[in-house]
């Protein structure tokens, strides 16, 4: 669920019309991972009507971390064709080998191309926490969203997926609606069915 949070906030901030239009019309837009991560953004492409087909599935390389250089020409590809790149997923930590992405070479891909940068740190994350660790995460403080799953090194007792989002006014956009029964006085107070798919 975080990761489908993290890239419709992409998905708003590139083609915002997606809410009051849904897809049709829109041009075809491209999420771009390693060959490694996590079957979730392949999930999330297809709930939030991308597509299998605009998934990129980026070659690893021999310690099995995305190829920044082959992550570039996916890209300029997929300009040229006309399609619009919308997100990268980046590893910190990968469910089958626990490798990280080299985050700071893909925050530069992403800053030069305006794309949302989602880390999945569901797995390694949490090693964060201990400075010996900190450096493998380098990169991390860039991204426009992380994902954290405090049940697998934190000792959560039940599934806690955490998704940090730096713009976390484009998740509201993306699902903010407001039926008279839930119209409240609460004031400033963040409401969390305006972050999300459902209304809890």
């Amino acid at each position: 669920m975080s990761t489908l949070l993290a890239l419709a906030s992409a998905r708003q901030r590139v083609y915002p019309e997606t809410r009051r239009q849904g897809l049709a019309g829109a041009p075809k837009m491209t999420v771009y991972c390693s060959d490694q991560t996590h079957s979730s953004i392949e999930k999330a492409a297809i709930a939030l009507g991308l597509g299998l087909d605009q998934v990129r599935k980026i070659e690893s390389d021999g310690e099995l971390r995305l190829r920044p250089e082959k992550l570039s020409a996916a890209i300029e590809a997929d300009l040229a064709a006309g399609l619009r790149p919308m997100a990268v997923v980046a590893c910190a930590g990968t469910t089958s080998t626990g490798s990280v992405d080299p985050i700071p070479a893909v925050v530069e891909i992403c800053r030069r191309h305006s794309l949302w940068l989602h880390v999945d740190a569901a797995y390694a994350g949490g090693a964060a926490i201990c400075p010996e660790y900190r450096a493998l995460m380098k990169g991390f403080e860039e991204a426009d969203s992380v994902v954290v799953n405090p049940h697998k090194w934190l000792f959560t007792p039940v599934d806690c997926s955490v998704l940090f989002n730096r713009h976390p006014e484009l998740l509201r956009e993306a699902f903010w609606v407001l039926p008279e029964y839930l119209k409240t006085d609460d004031g400033a107070v963040t409401n969390l069915m305006d972050l999300g798919a459902f209304v809890p």
